[in-house]
């Protein structure tokens, strides 16, 4: 059996003048088409700014995942750059999102992006000064991967990764299961995806609780678990290295919850005030992502998998895991909609005590997004 490769949770480059591993993007020389997006926006004294004129912003992500595939195409692309920004980009040591949230609140962090559910849980318990800029993606880039012996045992009780959703779902009841803990997006999709099909993920599967995704790959792997819960690519691990395989996709098995505000770039509202320009520029950064997911070339997948956060990932699991990604993209832009909101309160209110009271247009303000819009 082939040695475990393990994708990389660290920042794209470590910075010698900053404890935590980050990514800066230089704004050496502002291309071309920057000039023309910053000529429309009339120019900014919202921050700090290097001799070229680029505007200083920090942004922190969760680990790099194909959840937040905007970004990282951002990053590969240098498109932040590109806009007239000189942006420090840091993924934070855990994929958790809290972490990441507390970063904005604190002001450690200019921008956030994160899971929608750490973002409106921290609104809802009273953090109002936090406020979204819009959506990155609005699916569900998220599946289920079991161990062989665990897709042996069910082979024979005739269920295969081509039976139904529901036969495949059911058959998970006994089984012991990993994910992020109670309360993080990537617990909540699991206990959904299992609730929508009638399985009580309280009782009649095990759910156990575990921030590091690197621990929950090695535990499935060892057979002291039978399956775990991630985001593209890391769930497509199991099946490229021939010791399991995918056996859920949420963004094909889970069609009831979409379109969602799954992943969000969000910030404090006292920042966005003082800082419109930059806000404006963060997000133009973020519709050429888009566009570029549309029609999305092997060149781009090229360049995102030449990132040191990728670049020594398997080659099958890092392929396989873009095309399931990259068709959750379709159609996307950074502009929320109330029925994606609508579906994010419905999820985060599964784990609540008490539901989510808030609305649209208390915790969205997609100004930003709106003038950034091609």
């Amino acid at each position: 059996m082939p040695a475990m490769r393990r994708l990389p949770l660290l920042p794209l480059r470590r910075s010698s003048s900053s404890p935590r591993s980050r990514r800066t993007v230089s704004a050496v020389a502002v291309l071309a088409v920057a000039g023309s997006m910053a000529a429309a926006c009339g120019g900014s004294s919202d921050n700090s700014a290097g001799s070229d004129g680029a505007l200083k912003v920090k942004i922190m992500s969760t680990s790099a995942t194909f959840t937040d595939l905007p970004t990282t195409v951002i990053v590969a692309q240098d498109y932040f750059t590109q806009v007239g920004l000189d942006a420090d980009v840091s993924f934070s040591n855990a994929s958790n999102a809290s972490l990441v949230t507390q970063a904005v609140i604190s002001g450690d962090t200019n921008i956030g992006t994160s899971g929608a559910g750490a973002l409106y849980n921290a609104y809802a318990e009273g953090k109002t000064n936090l406020v979204s800029l819009g959506t990155t993606n609005p699916s569900i880039t998220f599946g289920l991967a079991l161990n062989q012996e665990t897709l042996d045992t069910l082979a024979e009780r005739g269920v295969t990764p081509e039976s139904s959703a529901d036969e495949r779902v059911k058959a998970l009841r006994g089984l012991t299961l990993t994910s992020s803990p109670e309360g993080s997006t990537g617990n909540t999709y699991l206990r959904l995806m299992l609730s929508e099909h009638g399985v009580d993920p309280d009782r009649d599967v095990t759910i156990l609780p575990n921030n590091d995704a690197t621990a929950q790959i090695a535990t499935t792997r060892q057979g002291r678990v039978s399956g775990f819960a991630q985001s593209f690519p890391r769930a497509n691990f199991p099946e490229a290295e021939g010791w399991g395989g995918l056996w859920l996709n949420w963004s094909v098995d889970l069609p009831s919850v979409l379109p969602l505000a799954a992943h969000e770039y969000y910030t404090t509202r006292s920042w966005l005030e003082q800082n419109p320009e930059i806000a404006k520029r963060v997000m133009q950064a973020m519709w050429l992502a888009h566009r570029d997911l549309q029609n999305p070339t092997d060149e781009l997948r090229d360049k995102v998998r030449a990132l040191p956060e990728f670049s020594n990932l398997n080659e099958t699991a890092f392929n396989e895991g873009w095309e399931f990604a990259v068709g959750a993209y379709k159609g996307a832009t950074p502009l929320t909609t109330q029925e994606m909101f609508d579906n994010q309160v419905r999820i985060v209110n599964l784990t609540r005590d008490s539901p989510i009271s808030f609305g649209f247009d208390d915790i969205y303000d997609l100004s930003a997004a709106e003038a950034a819009q091609p």
